[in-house]
């Protein structure tokens, strides 16, 4: 695991969870130290990294088959 200080540590030194971290990582929220450090924490730790890979699956699929157009005005 990773062995530098973990930039998601909140003011109030709340530790997200495993979890949390990779929300904020696949919701775009997370800055470039925060993805460097869970990048460095998979490493360690196959729970985190088969989530991550298995949601960005998931939302790459749903990004390439989303389909943009315009509503019918009637139905």
């Amino acid at each position: 695991m990773a062995t530098s200080q973990n930039p998601f540590i909140q003011a109030d030194g709340k530790k997200p969870t495993c979890m949390e971290m990779l929300q904020s990582i696949l919701d775009g929220q997370a800055t470039k130290e925060q993805k460097d450090y869970f990048k460095q924490h998979m490493d360690g730790c196959m729970p985190c990294y088969k989530s991550y890979n298995l949601d960005m699956a998931i939302k790459e699929l749903l990004q390439a088959n989303a389909v943009v157009g315009i509503a019918p005005k009637t139905w």
